[in-house]
């Protein structure tokens, strides 16, 4: 026992890790994060493993170890670890080059866009406490006078609970407003006991989610991660390998509409998760844009067909890479009658397309499915999304409306026209819609996810944790691997590690 004692007084006064067991940590955190921890950080991970170990309760780094591993990663041990992982260093209009060409090009480019339908997404992709978006909610307040009369839809979404707390609390100490003049502060913050807390009506435009970047969860209606104007992913992407960023990058791209803006740190720029994108100079600063070159250079914008040849992380099969019927098949034996060839399904055909993002594909096979049979009506419901996905929504619940005039009793023509509602800032008819839903199939999960998010957007907290309660439930009976329908590819257990970073 005395051994032991000794044992455990020196780890603590003397913390180490052996080559093994860092490399054991350092793929167990790439496998559920994707963070890259390359030999020169690895003191960085080293320390942050033995940090939060202790602060665990755990004695030697062997067990620590173990329970990460049969642990879920929005547990409170991964929270803990991914919180002292991560580097916070963020405030309000960070780099002002980039804010500059935010404020008088890029902003105004995306508003005169959506004159007509006065509607803006923004995304900030790891937005740790929450200054980026919120900065980005005060430019458009400055800049965008009949703001009130908008649609405006802020989300930040972060991987670490902690910080994204601090973003909900909205209340912030001096450190944050190094480069904030007294004026902007003084129009958008008000004192209180802890620093300086941001105004209702900012706050109110920015919507806090927590999101794993390096899941395959993205673009979605189910996340709200579609039809987005403009991402920042900015000070991010120096946590994953390159293979990772490539994978993002691609779903960055699905997640912008056509004309759609990203913009990186100025540290990344140039960067693995940028190829997809074509560059744009401002003074002192680059962005890049899906599919749009700058009039003063030429450019070819490169398209997720492209980059699907590309191997990025070997987790694509060969078989997603060939052409629809060129599949190779065994022939037949010679003595059997010839087989007459497969028709291949206009519908299963559009689903494939659908998950690669090539949605406008997608809609003209779901269109010659209905063309064999006006009476089938999932092609009806997957011409909605895709349309939703790409921003057009009267489309998208022209088509829902057609979908539920077919069927009335189609659960998921309503709750599809329900996340419509909820991107148009209908909240009320989208809680509607979602409980018409959940009457025709009460164990709709997505339903009462949906009910969980838009009840806490609007603070309802009781609600939401109800709805949020009933979904980790019947989350929690479906086999792990198995794709929900109409999430574009997400898993049941994916769905539920969203849910579960719920605050």
């Amino acid at each position: 026992m005395l051994d032991l004692i000794m044992n455990q007084r020196h780890y603590k006064q003397n913390p180490q890790m052996d080559d093994a067991s860092c490399e054991l940590f350092r793929r167990l955190i790439l496998e559920r994060t994707g963070m890259h921890f390359p030999p020169r950080r690895r003191d960085a991970m080293v320390r942050s493993v033995l940090a939060a170990a202790g602060r665990s309760g755990f004695e030697d780094t062997e067990a620590y170890y173990r329970h990460l591993f049969v642990s879920k990663t929005d547990s409170k041990v991964w929270d803990e670890l991914i919180q002292l992982l991560i580097i916070n260093e963020t405030y309000f209009f960070r780099d002002a080059p980039q804010m500059d060409a935010l404020r008088q090009h890029v902003l105004p480019e995306i508003i005169s866009r959506h004159r007509d339908d006065r509607r803006l997404r923004i995304w900030s992709a790891g937005c740790a406490s929450g200054e980026e978006p919120y900065s980005l909610a005060m430019l458009l307040c400055q800049i965008l006078p009949d703001i009130a009369q908008w649609n405006v839809f802020i989300l930040g979404t972060d991987i670490n609970k902690s910080d994204l707390s601090w973003a909900e609390r909205a209340c912030y100490k001096e450190r944050s407003f190094r480069m904030t003049d007294p004026l902007t502060r003084g129009r958008f913050f008000t004192p209180c006991e802890r620093g300086w807390e941001l105004k209702p009506h900012i706050r109110e435009m920015v919507h806090c989610a927590y999101l794993n970047l390096a899941e395959d969860i993205y673009p979605s209606l189910t996340t709200n991660t579609n039809a987005m104007d403009l991402i920042l992913f900015r000070n991010v992407a120096i946590y994953f390998e390159d293979v990772i960023m490539r994978e993002m990058a691609l779903r960055f791209q699905r997640c912008l509409v056509s004309e759609g803006w990203f913009v990186v740190g100025a540290a990344e720029a140039g960067s693995a998760i940028c190829d997809p994108f074509i560059f744009w100079n401002f003074p002192g600063a680059i962005l890049y844009r899906r599919g749009i070159a700058p009039p003063h250079r030429p450019g070819i914008a490169v398209t997720p067909q492209d980059w699907a040849a590309v191997p990025s992380t070997g987790r694509a099969k060969i078989l997603d890479l060939l052409p629809v019927g060129e599949v190779p098949v065994r022939p037949p034996p010679i003595n059997a009658p010839p087989r007459p060839p497969e028709q291949a399904d206009p519908y299963k055909e559009g689903l494939v397309m659908m998950g690669k993002g090539n949605y406008e594909g997608a809609i003209e096979r779901f269109h010659a499915r209905i063309a064999k049979d006006p009476k089938f009506v999932p092609a009806y419901c997957e011409i909605a999304r895709a349309h939703a996905n790409r921003g057009r929504l009267k489309d998208a619940g022209a088509w829902c409306d057609k979908a539920i005039m077919k069927d009335p009793l189609l659960a998921e023509a309503y709750y599809i026209l329900a996340l419509i509602r909820q991107e148009e800032g209908e909240h009320e008819e989208a809680v509607g819609l979602l409980k018409k839903t959940l009457y025709l199939v009460p164990d709709f999960l997505l339903a009462h996810f949906s009910l969980a998010v838009i009840h806490r957007q609007s603070g309802r907290r009781d609600e939401a944790m109800r709805h949020r309660s009933q979904a980790l439930r019947l989350g929690a009976k479906m086999p792990p691997d198995e794709i929900l329908p109409g999430t574009d590819g997400m898993t049941a257990a994916q769905l539920l590690t969203v849910i579960g970073g719920m605050q």
